[in-house]
Order: structure tokens, then sequence, then C-alpha cells
């Protein structure tokens, strides 16, 4: 009998650029912030060698400051998540099921071209729309509307914005899987009785929680740690919790302290993108759906 040769495979050697760098962009960068949680000085301002503490972290348990802009961070971020799949599933289902495979290409470039113009340049051409003497007013005073008020330096004002800059990825991600859903389930599903309701919550909802999920976790966790957004149009009162985050690696030199807002931002996100995979995943198998 031959013994087997722990080698390497050919196709495995592939695999190696994009582990590498998976090491170096994400996993490298994870345990750097670990590690930033106990200095006591920042490591990059000139300072002496930093030493290691573990005030950072009791501290920031009596920081009521920071726990009230974190669930503030994430009511906002559930609310642009569930905007975000509202009006993504019917946008999705009709470029992947309605309109004509030819038009298909067409829509998706319009879906996508955002992602070709900077993010602040969007930020910019929203604020132009929605501030006093804007696009918007001055389009609703024209029409008989007046003495409208701008939702400018509000936090409606950053609601919408964080809406329109990351409902293209729900609907990417949406439009992923519906595609894949084979036509024929679909007219089954209507020929035998079922109304378009229960076709949706039994065959569609299932078969798209795969990029449901993806499309959660593209708009949520980004949007729970913005800061560019808040600051620009969220006013005095408009802050999240990526802005003190920000002001304490930006503006107090605080690397400690800013880094184990940011662990504590990380758990929390993690844990509740593991309840929402639980939560779809058990309604995906309570439908009838098979869980992938």
């Amino acid at each position: 009998m031959k013994k087997r040769t722990n080698t390497l495979q050919p196709n495995a050697l592939w695999t190696l650029p994009s582990a590498g760098m998976l090491l170096c962009l994400t996993i490298a960068p994870l345990v750097l912030l670990l590690i930033f949680s106990f200095m006591n000085r920042n490591l990059f301002a000139g300072q002496p060698w930093p030493g290691w503490t573990i005030g950072n972290i009791t501290r920031i348990f009596q920081n009521a400051a920071f726990w009230k802009l974190l669930w503030k961070s994430l009511g906002i971020a559930a609310i642009v998540t569930v905007i975000c799949i509202i009006a993504a599933y019917p946008a999705a289902w009709a470029i992947a099921k309605v309109v004509k495979p030819k038009n298909r290409n067409l829509l998706m470039m319009v879906v996508i071209l955002p992602f070709f113009t900077s993010q602040l340049l969007l930020i910019y051409s929203m604020m132009n729309l929605i501030e006093t003497g804007g696009l918007l007013l001055t389009l609703l005073d024209a029409i008989g509307i007046h003495n409208a008020e701008s939702i400018m330096y509000t936090n409606k004002a950053t609601i919408l914005i964080l809406t329109y800059e990351f409902l293209p990825y729900m609907i990417l991600c949406l439009y992923s899987s519906m595609e894949g859903i084979n036509d024929n389930l679909i007219h089954a599903s209507l020929i035998l009785g079922a109304s378009k309701a229960k076709t949706f919550t039994n065959i569609v909802f299932p078969m798209s929680v795969p990029g449901l999920l993806s499309g959660i976790l593209l708009v949520f966790v980004p949007v729970a740690g913005t800061f560019a957004e808040p600051n620009l149009v969220g006013g005095n009162g408009g802050m999240m919790v990526g802005s003190m985050i920000n002001i304490q690696y930006k503006d107090n030199l605080n690397m400690g302290y800013g880094a184990v807002m940011a662990c504590i931002l990380l758990i929390v996100l993690c844990v509740i993108m593991a309840i929402v995979s639980y939560a779809a995943k058990r309604a995906q198998i309570h439908i009838g759906g098979e869980v992938e």
C-alpha cells in the first residue's frame, strides 16, 4: 500500500495569493486592532513607545455617550437596511424576471452607476437636492407646495443619503439570487392556484435568502460604522458611533481608546449578524426552503 504524501495540489497553489491577501487585509488588521486596545498611548504620534493597560476597556463601560451613540447607530443601520430591503425586492425581481433579457445589462448598469462616482460626490450631490434653495425644494415650490422645510442637518437626511448609497448593494445581492430561480417553479405555483403573495413567501423568499443575508451584511455593517455622512448632513445631533471612533483616532490621538470602541462595535455587529442569519435560515426551513 502506498503512503499518501501531504503535498499541495497544483490547483491549491492558485489559492495562496488570495489566502495571503485575506491574511494581510482582514485577519492582520483585526489582530492589530486588538493589540492597540491595550496601548496607553498613540503609536504613530511621535510619542514614546506605549505601555500596556486595561484602562481603556474599563473606561469604555463608564462612557454613557458611547453606548448611546452605539444604539443610535444600530437603530439607523436597521432603518436603512429595512428601507433597502423593501425597495430592492421589487427592483431586483423586475430586473431578474420581468424585463427582457436584452435590457437587463442596461438596467444593471444604471444600478451600479453610483459605484463609478466618489462617495463624497454622491453625498454632496444629494445635499444639493435637499438643502434649502436646492433643486427639490425649488421644484416643490414651483408646483405650489410652498414653505416646505429642508431635512438637511437632521437624522432624516443621514438616513436618506445612506439609503441612496447602499441601495444598489441590496439590489445586486437579491438580483444574484432571484436570477437563479427557475421560472417553471413560479409558473407552476401560479397555475396550481397559489396567489402571488403565497408564491413569494413559499418560493421566492426562501430561494432569495442567501442574497438577502449578503445584502444585509453589505448594508447594515458599513452603515452602523459610518461617520462621513453624519458629520456632513447630520447636524449637531447627527453624530454616530463611527464619528466618535474617528475623533479618537484623528483629533484626540487616543489610539487605544478608539481601538476599544471599534472592537466593541465589531463584536456587537457580529452578534447581530449571527442572530439575523439564524433567524433567516429558521424562517427558510419553516417555509419549506432548503438551507444552502
